[in-house]
């Protein structure tokens, strides 16, 4: 309560002086990230980040409203997004009315995908400067950095050991989540991050922040290896070598140097990352292990489903029960029953697209791959205007993040989708504002040129046509 008395005047304060959207933009990533623990209220069971998502939204139309600016830039990427979203909701729709699903399950759990969005319209409108750009990135790279030194704290104060995968062989410390609750979902934000922070010790000219976005990146890539992530190893090492292959494209040899270097720097460590390192080494000794007998049960169970109802899935919202009712891994295929009442946390079936394909069917896939579809399509098109390294990392971390999705699905997680939403905002940037086309070895300019600039260089270009 004393933090609070003191801490509610000061925020009022402040915003009262500092009242425009776009001053507290960046700190949103700081927020989300902090903000994965849950709140009920009634038949909802929204997490804190998502609260603060929709008090900022609401915020930000109220400002644009009061004077009378557009909400948002149109642009083909997020007419393709808004018909991802129409999608989604007829598979919702679907859900309720043709598999009797209890309503408000159906429309949280078929609108996790979605849960972040606003993000993709709010950005591109406010960032219209290279100074407002750099800001939002180091932004997502401080808060990459303070989460991988709390997961590294975490890490060197563990002095137990995982009984789980002592049980299956494996002897290490516990797995590090950071505030993230859970190994993989804090792996699969580092695999959105850490691609950012290699981009912005390159293009940064001022040598703190090549400083802070260094340490983001030793940090971070130590966080994953301290998540003892299969899945999330492999997306960091993609997003990573996609970013440097692109940086040093004229020298090929010094990615692949460093890449061998890691490599051989992982195997000299293998008794601390065993479970990773091993499966990478020798898959085929590794089949009969629980964790991935679990998955390819899982994974037949939902194929098994999907084809049982391939158009429009077994409805979302759908309540969960495993055969046998058993904890055993060999039993964990994972069965769905009608909701007739509110349930307070779903599944996500392991894989993104497993998960939309057996709640929505084809109708709900089609809409989760339109939705990278269109991503993909916007990154071709910054590259072609020059957007360089900055659009080249950001794709790249979108990039490795699908991968891990096929077999894991942290995007339902609000400080994970608050990510990815903030990052395909910032690569909106780079294809709805008018900047000017840099030369071949020139750094890409994100600086606007005022309205009243333009006019008066229009209106010379004028007079020097009339009067030759």
């Amino acid at each position: 309560m004393r933090y609070l008395v003191i801490a509610g005047p000061v925020f009022i304060a402040v915003f009262l002086l500092k009242s425009k959207p776009g001053f507290w933009l960046p700190l949103l990533p700081l927020l989300f990230m902090t903000g994965g623990s849950t709140v009920p209220m009634g038949v909802f069971n929204p997490a804190v980040a998502t609260l603060v998502m929709g008090m900022f939204t609401f915020f930000y139309i109220a400002d644009r409203v009061l004077h009378n600016e557009i909400l948002f830039k149109p642009s083909p990427c997020l007419l393709l997004f808004f018909i991802a979203i129409l999608i989604q909701a007829v598979s919702i729709f679907i859900s309720i009315h043709l598999h009797g699903q209890y309503m408000w399950n159906a429309i949280r759990d078929g609108s996790s995908l979605f849960l972040f969005f606003p993000l993709a319209l709010i950005i591109p409108t406010i960032c219209r400067t290279e100074d407002k750009f750099k800001q939002l990135l180091r932004a997502v790279v401080i808060t990459v950095l303070a989460a991988s030194v709390i997961g590294v704290m975490q890490y060197f104060s563990i002095t137990s050991f995982s009984r789980v995968d002592m049980s299956i062989g494996y002897v290490y410390r516990g797995r590090i989540a950071s505030l993230f609750g859970n190994a993989n979902i804090f792996a699969g934000y580092l695999e959105l991050g850490i691609p950012i922070a290699i981009a912005l010790l390159v293009t940064e000219k001022d040598m703190k922040w090549k400083i802070t976005a260094a340490a983001a990146i030793v940090l971070g890539i130590l966080s994953v290896l301290y998540t003892f992530s299969r899945g999330g190893l492999l997306g960091v090492f993609l997003g990573c070598g996609i970013t440097l292959l692109y940086i040093f494209r004229s020298k090929v040899w010094i990615p692949i140097l460093m890449g061998v270097l890691a490599v051989f720097m992982l195997i000299k460590s293998v008794g601390t990352f065993e479970r990773q390192m091993t499966f990478f080494m020798n898959p085929t000794a590794h089949m009969n292990q629980p964790t991935l007998l679990h998955r390819y049960v899982t994974y037949r169970g939902f194929l098994n489903q999907f084809e049982e109802s391939p158009v429009t899935g077994v409805g979302w919202g759908a309540r969960e029960f495993y055969w046998g009712r058993s904890m055993i891994y060999s039993f964990w295929e994972v069965r769905h029953s009608v909701s007739r009442e509110a349930i307070r946390t779903f599944g996500g079936l392991n894989s993104l697209f497993l998960n939309h394909a057996v709640k929505g069917g084809i109708i709900s896939l089609l809409s989760v791959l339109l939705v990278f579809a269109a991503i993909y399509r916007t990154f071709f098109k910054v590259l072609k205007r020059g957007g360089g390294v900055i659009a080249v990392a950001i794709i790249a971390g979108i990039f490795s993040f699908m991968i891990h999705q096929i077999i894991g699905n942290q995007l339902r997680f609000p400080t994970v989708n608050s990510q990815f939403w903030f990052i395909t905002g910032l690569l909106l940037v780079l294809v709805t504002s008018d900047f000017r086309k840099p030369n071949k070895d020139e750094p890409l300019n994100l600086q606007q040129l005022p309205e009243s600039k333009m006019r008066e260089d229009s209106g010379r270009k004028e007079r020097n046509v009339q009067n030759p």
